[in-house]
């Protein structure tokens, strides 16, 4: 199969995806298939090896010009975390172009991106989630606002990115302002959301095939620091995971519900992993749902399934078959191309 592996990309989370891709590459060369990886730079360029890629859009579906070679791909791989990549950009351009693409499609993924709107929609179906506020640009909201919905302490996010980036913790008002300026360096919709204290991350991985929803075991995630940051994800030797997660096998199942609900609410495809924060009292709260989540030898998503005796190969090509026959189903389904 020839996979045009996706990488880089324009986000603040583009060296992680430069990791996530040398794995996923040398796992889909050792099944077998064509790897054609391709660097899009901070700029937004596209590179193989430093030549530059170029999109060859005269006939349908478009081709792929790599030097002197021209090629169809039978399947995309993005392995683009954050902005202009796991938020429908590329799927988009996928779907322009006629190219089955590997993972959640263009409504799912922004949908998913987006914290405000993802917490808007699944709270409309019943799943908990902890209180916020968002507002626009660099409003500051009221010292009532945050405390008579919030309290302290509170988190102060960009709505639409991930891995923590641009993230604050708040315990008192004066603390708030810096923080949304902060988080403004990233995006111009904030999220505000009431905190809790210790908590716990607990994350499941998902795949589907046809409708099927699987759950992983859940994983947890235990800070080398305060709490989740950047740093702690990944420049803190102290911050472990535990597979499974140490907690009772009523939570467990719950979990592993909750997070098949969200994938279908979202109407995600392919894979994903699935984030909560559980409350010292026991509740379970969903935080997000990353439909490109990291994908590395030490990364929480191919990791739960092998702890669960499923080898992140084995995922690949079950995720890349995914796409192919999404694509056959949405394209016979109407006679046309999928839109």
């Amino acid at each position: 199969m020839k996979v045009l592996l996706l990488y880089g990309g324009r986000s603040a989370e583009h060296d992680v995806s430069v990791i996530s891709s040398r794995f996923v590459g040398n796992l889909l060369k050792k099944t077998g298939h064509d790897v054609f990886p391709v660097f899009i730079g901070k700029n937004g360029g596209w590179k193989v090896e430093n030549r530059t890629a170029a999109i060859i859009t005269e006939k349908y579906p478009w081709r792929i010009m790599l030097g002197t070679a021209e090629f169809t791909p039978d399947v995309v791989f993005p392995v683009l975390h954050g902005p202009y990549g796991e938020d429908g950009t590329i799927q988009g351009l996928c779907r322009t172009a006629g190219w089955p693409c590997a993972g959640s499609g263009v409504e799912a993924s922004a949908v998913a991106m987006n914290k405000d709107l993802c917490k808007r929609v699944v709270a409309a179906r019943g799943i908990p989630v902890l209180p916020w506020i968002s507002v626009s640009g660099k409003r500051i909201p009221g010292k009532q606002e945050v405390h008579g919905k919030l309290g302290y302490p509170v988190f102060v996010k960009p709505a639409r990115q991930g891995s923590s980036v641009g993230i604050s913790r708040v315990t008192d008002y004066y603390e708030l302002k810096p923080a949304i300026m902060a988080a403004c360096e990233y995006d111009n919709l904030i999220l505000i959301e009431k905190g809790i204290e210790n908590p716990r991350e607990i994350e499941v991985a998902l795949v589907s095939d046809g409708g099927a929803i699987r759950s992983s075991m859940p994983g947890e995630v235990i800070p080398g620091k305060t709490w989740y940051d950047y740093e702690a994800k990944y420049d803190c030797p102290e911050s472990v995971t535990v597979i499974p997660a140490g907690i009772p096998a009523s939570l467990t199942a719950e979990a592993r519900t909750m997070a098949e609900k969200v994938f279908s609410i979202l109407s995600c495809a392919g894979f994903a992993r699935c984030d909560f924060l559980l409350d010292s009292d026991g509740s379970l709260y969903f935080n997000e749902l990353n439909t490109i989540p990291g994908f590395t030898s030490v990364s929480m998503f191919p990791k739960l399934w092998e702890a669960g005796g499923v080898p992140p190969e084995e995922i690949l090509n079950g995720i890349l078959t995914e796409a192919l026959e999404r694509y056959s189903r949405e394209k016979s389904g109407t006679g046309k191309e999928p839109v």
